[in-house]
């Protein structure tokens, strides 16, 4: 790895040159390949395929997953026929001609994305009577990076290589949480979509809903950048502007681990989140859904989408949500309208404009308060703080934020060798929260002092990301090159007041007495944030081999206007980060890998002698074994991490700060997602974490950082009945683990001898309940009712993530819905 700063003039020069340098490489690298490529005579693609000899329709199903295609084919050609099989590199011709040897069929491509499988006679199916023609089932198989996934189990995705690539190839961890595992678990938000992943801590603030931070690998902070949607990071502001994605309207929830600079840019150690959204379909597909259950919860979708000509050149989609309910905790509300269109042209195979947007309304935000150490954690002589309880006060309380996205994703291929995306996503969000909150308990162990808090946010930017890529050979080597330059930039405003507040008791709790509050305003202030980079990848095939390679550089300069004292900062800075990664697949399934990358992370102010801070940086070096076996629909991933983070900014007192840190991260991470059958589906996970602040100037040096959890387990399983009286039931279930954390150090972790907050794991259960009631009654076909329990025994449980920064975890919540799809 290595690293560099442009915050000077001499240095600018020289990042300017190397800017230069990486641009003519890659230009001169694209001018070579063209090159080779013509000279090649126009080779045909090669993909590396392992296909099991066995049942034909198995072995199409492999190919379509492999290959990254549709697979359409009449039933009654397929029964009864088996397949040699085909294993090693060749174009997708060539292999299917190897799997159809014997079988009489033969293929076509009607178009880039579909292969169709017939008898040499007519398509149609067989003569019935009367001339009349009896057509068979179509089957359709296959997936692609950005579509939706049939069942739990997704075998492709383009977050870890920004390619098409299939998840067994990729020598990274990478879980993927379909649409179809949320929906089954009754997930309403992104952090609940992630509880049943390994690697993440994906609720550290209990049962606040009001943003998602998930804390991965063993790295976490609520301003950290962790978040992305279709490849494009979601900008963010340092205060409270901050979006929140809505689940419904995502296809897939896709989550990388561990470092991922070198296609991202700044990012955070431990890896990053990237939602999918959904996109227009070329089958007309309809759906509503009415949702009621805990705390008054009222919910109504609806997901719209299809063809807008017969041709099926232009599509679209409009998927919306409506929700209003009250939380578990007094006095608190949540409240959402969401709307997301979409449109798709495809004026020819060869290219592709979707144009997508999405407008949020948050005119509540349920509770995001604190509780006392006492009381909450550690118990008080006036008894436990009622899970009931809020510390906030109606009198002085409000939250609202509006946020809207317009983007689209643009794809051109020029030629078996060449294609062009261009991704770009404009946000705009605005935020005005006013909130009382704790600052401790007093002496009697039931009165709480709080404090008054009120912002004013703004961001607005945009994200931009240019790539071309090439697939191409050189000898017995298959590539698939990436050279990329993307643009980030974020205006960020923020106007802070903040101020003494009534205290409360909780025995007998007193709201309306926040009024005629005198607050002073603490900062007024406004941020720029502009970050290029320039990257390169190579995705190298031999054989059953493959090796990622890539490259990039960035530039990022940061411009901070402090309106309270008229002062303005730039702060310039520039880094280098890197990946290499090596798998191998087994004709069995198995394929072991090994992995190293890197990242930096920008950070704003100065130390404590006035220099600015540079890019904190992080190196994990990753090994493991995926196995996606033949016989049957599933994905089991086994990986060991060690990841180290260096210039940490750490503290000898609030105020005096220094950049002299580091944080090491080692674990064992384990998951899976399994069809066993048509009816049974299974996932696992397991996570061990051995996090460590190995440098500081507090308390905490030789400790856990706060908030990561030493061990995480869960399992989720469920069955569908398919004959019988419980034809159409689906019954599930699940249990989670989460372990023991550090929750901050009593009075803090800048006082000698500062008490560790040790915050005990715990155990929830889950339960699902699914009723088709078009397997009976076949005019009731498309209608479902479900309904889901989480923490069904209601648990009560504690997350801290400082003194007297204490929440209750999610009690038991009960949600029934009814949708009807057509």
């Amino acid at each position: 790895m290595v690293y560099g700063r442009c915050g000077s003039t001499s240095t600018g020069a020289t990042c300017s040159r190397v800017m230069a340098a990486l641009l003519m490489t890659s230009a001169i690298g694209i001018g070579l390949a063209a090159t080779h490529r013509a000279a090649a005579a126009q080779t045909q693609a090669q993909t590396s395929f392992t296909i099991p000899a066995g049942s034909l329709g198995n072995a199409l199903t492999t190919f379509g997953r492999q290959a990254g295609l549709q697979v359409t084919y009449l039933a009654s050609a397929a029964a009864g026929k088996t397949s040699p099989g085909f294993s090693g590199s060749a174009s997708r011709e060539q292999a299917l001609s190897r799997i159809l040897a014997g079988s009489g069929l033969i293929y076509s491509f009607p178009n880039a994305t579909t292969v169709a499988i017939s008898a040499p006679a007519a398509v149609g199916g067989e003569a019935g009577v009367g001339g009349s023609t009896a057509l068979d089932t179509i089957t359709v198989e296959g997936e692609n990076a950005w579509g939706p996934v049939d069942g739990y189990v997704a075998k492709r995705s383009a977050t870890g290589t920004k390619t098409d690539t299939p998840l067994i190839q990729t020598p990274q961890s990478i879980s993927i949480v379909t649409r179809d595992q949320a929906e089954a678990q009754g997930a309403q938000s992104l952090a609940q979509s992630l509880r049943y992943s390994a690697g993440v801590a994906a609720e550290v603030r209990g049962s606040a809903t009001r943003y998602d931070i998930p804390y991965i690998r063993g790295f976490g902070s609520p301003t950290d950048p962790v978040q992305y949607v279709d490849g494009l990071r979601l900008l963010r502001g340092g205060g409270y502007a901050f979006p929140q994605i809505e689940t419904y309207g995502v296809e897939r929830i896709e989550f990388l681990k561990g470092p991922s600079s070198t296609l991202y840019g700044g990012s955070m150690s431990g890896g990053l989140i990237n939602s999918v959204s959904k996109r227009p379909t070329g089958e007309q597909q309809n759906e509503v859904e009415v949702l009621f259950g805990s705390h008054n919860r009222m919910q109504a979708a609806v997901d719209f989408s299809g063809p807008l000509d017969t041709e099926g050149t232009m599509l679209y989609r409009i998927v919306g949500l409506a929700r209003k309910s009250d939380t578990q905790v007094v006095n608190t509300e949540e409240e959402r309208r969401y709307i997301a269109p979409s449109f798709t042209w495809s004026p020819d195979e060869d290219t592709t404009l979707t144009v997508m947007g999405s407008y949020q309304d948050d005119p509540e935000g349920g509770y995001y308060g604190i509780l006392p150490t006492v009381g909450t954690l550690w118990s008080s002589p006036a008894g436990k703080i009622p899970r009931s309880f809020n510390d906030g006060d109606p009198a002085y309380h409000g939250f609202e934020r509006k946020q809207a996205m317009l983007g689209y994703e643009f794809e051109h291929r020029f030629n078996e060798t060449w294609t062009v995306r261009h991704n770009l996503r404009y946000l705009d969000l605005t935020t005005v929260t006013q909130d009382i909150a704790t600052s401790g308990m007093a002496a009697d162990g039931h009165t709480i002092n709080r404090y008054a808090l009120g912002q004013d946010e703004a961001i607005h930017g945009v994200t931009s990301d240019l790539q071309l890529q090439g697939e191409f050979d050189t000898g017995r080597l298959r590539h698939t090159a990436l050279f990329g330059f993307d643009y980030q930039y974020s205006d960020w405003s923020q106007i802070r007041d903040y101020g003494g507040a009534p205290p409360i008791d909780f025995l007998n709790p007193v709201y309306g007495t926040a009024t005629n509050l005198v607050l002073a305003r603490i900062t007024n202030q406004q941020q720029s944030i502009r970050q290029s980079g320039l990257y390169v990848q190579d995705q190298i095939t031999l054989d059953n081999w493959t090796m990622v390679l890539g490259g990039r550089y960035d530039a990022i300069r940061t411009t901070t206007d402090n309106y309270l004292n008229g002062s303005r900062q730039t702060q310039d800075d520039g880094a280098f980060s890197s990946k290499v990664g090596l798998i191998y697949n087994f004709d069995n399934g198995v394929a072991p890998y090994a992995s190293y990358s890197t990242s930096f992370l920008p950070v704003s102010g100065t130390d404590a002698n006035g220099a600015a801070f540079e890019p904190s940086t992080a190196e994990q070096f990753e090994i493991g074994v995926k196995n996606q076996p033949t016989g049957f629909d599933g994905l089991f991933t086994l990986a060991y991490f060690d990841i180290t983070q260096h210039d940490v900014v750490t503290a000898l007192n609030p105020i005096t700060r220094y950049q002299s840190g580091e944080q090491r991260s080692r674990g064992l991470e384990f998951e899976a997602r399994v069809a066993v059958t048509d009816n049974i589906n299974l996932t696992g996970a397991f996570t061990y974490t051995n996090a460590e602040i190995v440098k500081g100037l507090g308390a905490d040096v030789g400790d856990s950082p706060i908030g990561i959890p030493d061990l995480t387990a869960s399992l989720w399983g469920d069955y569908t009945f398919d004959s019988g009286s419980l034809e159409g039931v689906k019954i599930g279930g699940g249990v989670r683990y989460v372990g023991k954390t550090v929750g901050g150090y009593s009075p803090n972790a800048f006082t000698p001898g500062a008490t560790r907050l040790d915050v005990p794991g715990y155990t929830v259960f889950d339960a699902a309940l699914t009723y088709d009631f078009g397997a009976k009654t076949p005019e009731l076909k498309g209608l479902t009712a479900q309904l889901n329990v989480s923490n069904l025994f209601d648990k009560t449980y504690v997350t801290c993530l400082s003194n007297n920064f204490c929440n209750y975890g999610n009690g038991r919540a009960v949600y029934g819905s009814l949708k009807y799809r057509w």
